[in-house]
């Protein structure tokens, strides 16, 4: 057990969008760390392109609290605001047309959709975040920063709308020297190529420069969502949203903001200039954005026909899906792509995740038998997996449990404090197989440390599955036969979210799926073959054996294949 918080041993590196490079993290006020993710809008079923947000930022929110940091994840739902053409502020609000179509009232429209929402990101395994505000339940603290922005000569009203004066903003001479984000540093885009490119549609708005971006907008008389204000009745414009709850719920100045890569422009460079107009400063200190998403090598679009929502994709009912793929597997492939990467969606794809997903689910759980009979629990007993358990549920409870004495208790950091720190692992002189024990453990920390590259820590994990399978493992110290076990089982179950399939249950017993067997049988299979391959026969003899004990009988080919059947 370590005797320190895991963040002041291990060096997080985090690429920060507004610079462009890798920087070390280091949280304002540690072990707090404020961090905020724009959620969904929630006007139809669930779908991939949500799945890929969400997940890239449940691994930061778990990895974080595995070392030991107390994290407060903000995630909005826009259930206002959001219309049809954001960036020409055209078109309808994207629930009101919803709930048109539909015949029920927006609300409604919400509420279905909040469920559907909620529903498939459990089923991913994914955590729900600290708070989750709703854009209409903070109307009041919306049109305070109107008025903030007002206040400090930004924004000006016209017939019952305001909007933010974004030449004024550039041009203001405020700037650099107060220490404030240039318009367009984030995205990379010129203000003065906007400009241009956006001039000859000036005419026709109540708007100083097309550019300038609506904070409250008018609600025309058939506008159903609409709330009184100081410049008549209207509704708060998308980008506000986020600036207010943001700063609401975690200060003027937090650590962390995430969002899609489509994100950036304009809605990310609006939350810039407009906490600068309230505030004076920079929201957030670390910029994380995640990568789009495609379906065989197109991006995802309703218009071409591939636009496959989470339910179709678990249940197969989508024309571009042979079958259904388990959401364990989905979130398995998503993790086998950095957060910063592009995915792209196939048959295959999923075929081969699902393959790779059972030969870790088969490592893991003898590790996990291993802890179970040697230390006479999976670790930590005092803290059960956040992931809520084998069947992968999860609930808003698994996120901290309250201790008699009143102060809660994250289950995550409880588990980081038990697994082996980077480090601390010793091997001794001349033992190869501990040594490489070690260096895989010092693998899985390196790549999960490096900007959440989970890619690289899945590959850590295979390596240092194979090992705990070798003959050699069992041979040397049960500390470093722990350590591995602890680092297999932790990393992919608390920090990766990979739990077993839906329906099965290595704990129970009940539900066994024949995949994950296979896998195991695959992986003694192909030790079975090295170890042939360098010669070594008594090692092969034996698991043949072992193997036949069981009932599984082994034949080897004139190819050097090897089949099997059993009795």
């Amino acid at each position: 057990m370590n005797e320190h918080a895991l963040y002041e041993q291990v060096e997080l590196k985090v690429h920060n969008s507004l610079r462009r490079r890798l920087e070390r993290f280091e949280a304002l006020t540690p072990p707090h760390v404020g961090m905020y993710v724009c959620g969904p809008t929630v006007y139809s079923d669930p779908h991939l392109g949500h799945a890929r947000a969400a997940l890239a930022f449940d691994t930061v929110f778990r990895f974080l609290r595995f070392l030991g940091y107390r994290v407060r994840y903000v995630r909005n739902i826009t259930d206002v605001g959001h219309l049809e053409d954001e960036t020409a502020e055209r078109g309808e609000d994207k629930i009101l047309k919803r709930a048109r179509l539909e015949r029920v009232e927006p609300m409604e429209v919400v509420h279905r959709y909040t469920v559907s929402y909620h529903e498939g990101m459990r089923r991913l395994g994914c955590l729900p975040p600290s708070i989750e505000p709703t854009a209409s339940g903070h109307i009041v603290e919306q049109i305070q920063v109107v008025q903030k922005i007002i206040e400090a000569g930004l924004a000006y009203e016209q017939d019952g709308s305001v909007y933010f004066d974004l030449e004024k903003y550039v041009h203001s001479g405020a700037g650099d020297t107060s220490g404030r984000t240039p318009y367009g540093a984030l995205s990379g885009k010129v203000f003065e190529d906007l400009m241009a490119n956006t001039r000859e549609t000036a005419g026709g708005s109540d708007k100083k420069s097309p550019l300038d971006f609506a904070l409250w907008k008018r609600a025309e008389p058939t506008h159903i969502m609409r709330w009184p204000s100081p410049w008549g009745e209207g509704f708060p414009g998308w980008h506000l949203e986020c600036t207010t709850m943001s700063t609401r719920y975690l200060g003027e100045t937090f650590d962390i903001h995430g969002g899609g890569l489509d994100l950036q422009f304009p809605h990310h460079e609006a939350e810039i200039a407009q906490s600068h107009g309230a505030f004076g400063r920079d929201p957030a200190r670390y910029w994380l954005h995640s990568n789009m998403l495609t379906v065989a090598g197109q991006k995802m679009a309703k218009s071409i026909g591939n636009f496959i929502t989470l339910e179709e994709m678990f249940s197969g009912s989508h024309p571009a899906l042979d079958r259904g793929w388990d959401p364990m597997v989905v979130r398995f492939f998503m993790l086998q792509s950095h957060y910063r990467s592009t995915i792209d969606f196939s048959n295959e794809a999923l075929g081969g995740a699902e393959k790779g997903f059972s030969r870790l689910q088969a490592m893991v759980g003898a590790a996990e038998d291993y802890l179970r009979r040697e230390e006479g629990d999976v670790p930590d007993d005092r803290a059960p997996s956040v992931t809520g358990s084998v069947t992968g549920s999860v609930t808003g409870a698994d996120l901290y449990r309250r201790t008699d004495a009143g102060p809660l208790e994250d289950p995550l950091a409880a588990a980081g404090r038990s697994a082996p720190a980077p480090g601390t692992l010793a091997s001794p002189p001349g033992d190869g197989h501990a040594a490489a024990v070690a260096d895989a453990i010092e693998a899985c920390w390196s790549a999960m440390s490096d900007d959440f590259h989970t890619p690289r820590t899945i590959a850590a994990l295979f390596d240092l599955g194979k090992l705990t399978l070798q003959p050699e493992h069992r041979k040397v110290a049960a500390e470093t036969q722990g350590a591995a076990a602890r680092t297999l089982l932790l990393f992919t179950r608390e920090v990766l979210g990979l739990v077993p399939a839906e329906g099965h249950s290595r704990r129970e017993g009940q539900g066994r799926r024949e995949g994950p067997l296979d896998a195991a049988l695959e992986l003694l299979i192909s030790l079975r073959q090295e170890a042939r391959a360098r010669r070594d026969f008594a090692a092969a003899d034996a698991i043949r054996d072992k193997l036949a004990q069981a009932g599984i009988q082994l034949e080897d080919g004139k190819d050097g294949t090897t089949t099997w059947t059993a009795r």
